[in-house]
């Protein structure tokens, strides 16, 4: 197989995609309060098609096989912004289990801070149940920051649950800190503090709030060491930001290319339900129709489902959906992995 730089080559020779695949509008500095440019800022008017990716598949500069012959690779991660659920949160079960004159759930969830076994948000042993039901497993990905943008927990206090994860063989990332994106400094500390804490390298990353700066944030992550980022999607719509499908090595304006590989994030749960507002079952329908345009073109569809999502008294129909996206895929015969094994077996091929 040829190499990356090889292979996008032949992007550079159309302008219009290579303007894409750059993201060169990205470089306006325009931005949310967050620091992210949204969909709403771009020129583009559909992102539900990897049209660069389609360029590259459909003039056979990219022929993709995945293993054990899957049609396309489903990247399935979980970002874990609390692991004791907020106030707000223990309000509204609270609400609810009253509502269905359930005292003993209400009273797990008043103490569910306090007792650990009430605790919803500690939920990954049922998380990756679920997905080996499917023949699947998926990447977590943990805050290590000593200072954070709303909650904050201390990754040493679940070890356990963190070692459990990876004897299983799911994956362990970093959820890089929300006032870490683009400082070299912190992002190396929390990578270490839970390097330290899981007693492994740590080669996978999604920063919080998927803050990103292009091409800054790429750089600075390989800088620090990470092999594969996968924070670069759009917060507040689905699909494919740079048209890319496929896992990339990002270039700057002036043709530089990054040494980090991308798995752009393709679609998240909040974007779903906290920008576009729509119900689950509208949600699967659009889910479905961005999961046929991968399987089309061999790429990977990255999924974030958070794992406060799948808190059953608060967010049922959308823990729902996951079961039913996960059991969808595998009718398609896709490959669920984790970000690890996609970055793992595409790098071994692409360099």
């Amino acid at each position: 197989m040829c190499p990356w730089s090889e292979i996008i080559k032949h992007v550079k020779h159309d302008p219009e995609l290579c303007d894409i695949y750059v993201a060169t509008e990205e470089y306006s500095g325009r931005c949310d309060v967050h620091g992210r440019f949204l969909f709403k800022f771009s020129r583009r008017n559909n992102v539900e098609r990897p049209v660069v990716s389609a360029y590259l598949v459909e003039n056979g500069f990219l022929r993709v096989e995945w293993p054990r012959r899957y049609k396309f690779a489903v990247c399935l991660t979980h970002d874990v912004d609390f692991i004791y659920p907020p106030m707000g949160h223990i309000v509204d079960a609270s609400k609810k289990t009253l509502r269905n004159w359930d005292i003993s759930e209400f009273s797990r969830r008043l103490l569910c801070r306090l007792i650990r076994k009430f605790n919803p948000y500690l939920n990954f042993k049922n998380i990756m149940t679920l997905e080996e039901e499917y023949g699947a497993c998926s990447s977590f990905f943990f805050k290590a920051s000593h200072k954070e943008y709303g909650q904050r927990y201390d990754v040493e206090k679940i070890r356990e649950e963190l070692l459990d994860i990876i004897e299983r063989g799911w994956e362990v990332g970093l959820h890089a800190g929300y006032y870490s994106y683009n400082d070299p400094q912190r992002l190396k500390e929390e990578k270490e503090r839970l390097e330290k804490v899981v007693g492994r390298k740590i080669l996978g990353v999604r920063v919080h709030y998927l803050r990103f700066k292009v091409p800054d944030t790429w750089r600075i992550l390989a800088e620090v060491g990470f092999k594969y980022d996968t924070t670069f999607g759009y917060a507040d719509m689905p699909g494919f930001r740079n048209g890319m499908c496929h896992p990339f090595k990002p270039c700057t304006i002036d043709g530089e290319m990054i040494d980090i590989w991308e798995i752009p994030l393709t679609i998240m749960d909040t974007t779903l339900y906290g920008y576009l507002h729509i119900k689950p079952r509208e949600a699967f329908e659009k889910m479905k129709l961005l999961a046929k345009q991968v399987e089309k073109y061999n790429g990977v569809l990255t999924i974030l489902w958070h794992n406060n999502t799948f808190d059953e008294l608060r967010m049922r129909e959308w823990s729902q959906l996951y079961r039913a996206l996960l059991s969808y895929l595998k009718s398609r015969k896709a490959w669920m992995t984790c970000a690890m094994d996609i970055y793992e077996y595409w790098s071994s091929i692409y360099g």
